[in-house]
């Protein structure tokens, strides 16, 4: 055997070993924008143009939905600003959304609550098609958590494609995209986004029910 030979064979057997560890100092080198991008793809904020009415989707618990659409109305974007939610405490949490923002001198007027009582993304989307009909709506700016916009943006435009869906992103306090993998309860929301996102499609197309993607956490 010539020694260019044994120089070819000895390559073939060293490409598989290095091959390993080559992939690995690759995600050693890139992984934190890895982990950045799949937060950051979560998150969703459109161009914003004037549209017929802004719709804060419902499960807000700190107030920053609310806020982000109470401030865009007032802005100008959309001369009403939908708040929906279901019964709480007695009332209806869409209720208590407008009195939150009432708290912080938006006024009454500029809000529609709408009583709800969807139990996922999918079925607030539903509910909410001939709303959106009754009051003329065709291009309208969605609102809702930074995590939850990504999936937001995917149900509301597969589901109705006769709108024209604008996204807005309010920050959370409980989701970091850059920061998600430090935390169990951030890694276990990113987590179950991504996998209700491929059970949105699932569903939408008849592979698979609906069920299983109720009783979520919007």
């Amino acid at each position: 055997m010539t020694g260019l030979e044994a120089r070819k064979r000895s390559s073939r057997w060293l490409f598989p070993a290095v091959l390993p560890a080559l992939l690995v100092l690759i995600l050693a080198a890139f992984h934190r924008q890895v982990l950045d991008g799949l937060g950051e793809f979560l998150v969703v904020s459109d161009p914003l143009e004037h549209a017929d009415l802004i719709y804060v989707l419902g499960g807000d618990f700190w107030g920053s939905r609310v806020l982000l659409g109470a401030n865009l109305g007032s802005q100008g974007w959309a001369p009403k600003v939908i708040l929906s939610g279901g019964p709480y405490q007695g009332s209806c949490a869409c209720d208590l959304s407008v009195d939150f923002a009432m708290r912080h001198d938006y006024p009454r007027d500029l809000f529609i609550p709408v009583p709800m009582e969807a139990l996922s993304t999918m079925d607030e989307a539903y509910a909410m098609r001939p709303v959106f009909q009754r009051l003329g709506a065709r291009r309208i700016i969605l609102v809702t958590s930074n995590f939850h916009a990504r999936r937001a943006e995917q149900v509301f435009r597969l589901l109705l494609p006769e709108f024209d869906f604008r996204m807005a992103a309010a920050p959370d306090q409980t989701f970091d995209p850059r920061a998600w993998w430090h935390s169990q309860p951030e890694r276990h929301l990113l987590f179950s986004e991504y996998k209700k996102m491929v059970g949105t499609i699932l569903v939408r197309f008849h592979l698979a029910t609906a069920d299983w993607l109720r009783q979520e956490q919007p």
